[in-house]
């Protein structure tokens, strides 16, 4: 039975990232789903099809704690833990995102205007409800996924950018270290949105996952 790829997008964004990448895709079984930041949101839907699970940033760590089964998860600009620790140096500072949080309370379309500029590209402008947003900012700072991470290495392959401004390329490369040296592949001129700056590279490293 051939794999049903179902792709989820990260904070700030919504399932119209996919959009330069979904025409490449043609010919698969492609699930496009929603966290909801922005309306109504689209989980999974059940499958009898072995899944691959592609995550973009936050996405990926959405699946690495989900309960959902998949055989492969493909990581883009993702990772399985975003702040920093006392074992896990390379991560964002704490205080970062506690501060943008906190930011986000008082002028959240600035801080979502900010952030999406960060990232390298627009995305949707700042809905009526902020909750699911403020959510998501929680459970950036919150999930730590390194176990299942180590556990699945060798069903987990990681696209990431040598450009990224949000996940660098020092925390790429620290938990690609986790991973086998052919699961990691870097796209030199990437930024932190490589469905819409790099879509080709995006969808042929899905394809390799999916003949």
């Amino acid at each position: 039975m051939p794999p049903r790829i179902t792709l989820l997008h990260g904070w700030g964004y919504d399932a119209s990232l996919w959009r330069e990448v979904l025409p490449l895709l043609d010919g698969l079984d492609v699930e496009v789903c929603d966290l909801g930041y922005f309306g109504s949101p689209k989980p999974p839907t059940p499958s009898d099809a072995p899944r691959i699970a592609v995550g973009h940033s936050l996405g990926a760590l959405w699946w690495l704690a989900s309960d959902l089964p998949w055989r492969t998860l493909i990581a883009i600009n993702g990772f399985p833990r975003f702040t920093a620790a006392a074992d896990f140096p390379t991560g964002v500072a704490p205080r970062v995102l506690e501060r943008m949080r906190k930011r986000f309370l008082e002028a959240p379309a600035a801080v979502l205007a900010d952030f999406q500029k960060a990232c390298g590209g627009p995305g949707p402008g700042l809905p009526d409800d902020t909750g699911p947003l403020a959510a998501g900012l929680e459970t950036l700072g919150r999930l730590d996924a390194r176990g299942r991470w180590a556990a699945r290495a060798a069903d987990i392959r990681l696209l990431a950018g040598r450009r990224d401004a949000i996940v660098s390329a020092a925390l790429s490369g620290a938990i690609g270290a986790m991973l086998p040296i052919r699961n990691l592949r870097w796209v030199e001129e990437g930024d932190h949105l490589l469905p819409l700056t790099h879509p080709a590279e995006c969808a042929a490293f899905i394809r390799e996952m999916a003949p």
